[in-house]
């Protein structure tokens, strides 16, 4: 049961290391996977589905505020930040990248622009859930075989 275990962690790791190496996640992800330590080991396997929620609910904000005219431009500047921080502080990189772009957009006024960088961020966020899935699956298997 040990060895599983042990073998479920480093296919984990090496899920992870793969998807920095890709630029997808940065460190910042390492150090919140960490804190399942002092918080748990479910920690990671509940934080991961909070994320997406988060991130799911904020793009449908700003489609639906892209999508009113005349466009709110304030509104967009706040849910793009919030978006961004939501990304950054989980070290879902390539994702944050792609809210600059939106960030730049809504700095503009560029509606076209806005909704260009909005499936940017949509397609970061597909290839980031399908790996956040698998990554969750690992470590409920993980601690399954803790208990």
């Amino acid at each position: 049961m040990e060895a599983n275990r042990e073998a479920l962690n480093q296919q984990l790791q090496q899920i992870v290391n793969s998807l920095k190496e890709q630029g997808i996640l940065d460190s910042l992800f390492s150090m919140v996977h960490s804190l399942k330590e002092a918080n748990g080991p479910f920690f990671l396997a509940e934080l991961i589905p909070m994320f997406c929620h988060n991130v799911q609910t904020t793009l449908r904000d700003l489609n639906r505020t892209l999508e009113k005219e005349p466009v709110n431009y304030h509104d967009m500047n706040e849910l793009t930040m919030k978006i961004k921080g939501c990304t950054s502080s989980f070290g879902a990189r390539r994702l944050a990248l792609a809210c600059v772009t939106l960030w730049r957009a809504v700095d503009n006024k560029n509606k076209d622009g806005c909704g260009s960088a909005l499936n940017g961020i949509r397609q970061e966020y597909q290839t980031l859930r399908s790996s956040l899935d698998r990554i969750v699956e690992l470590e409920r298997r993980i601690v399954s075989h803790q208990a």
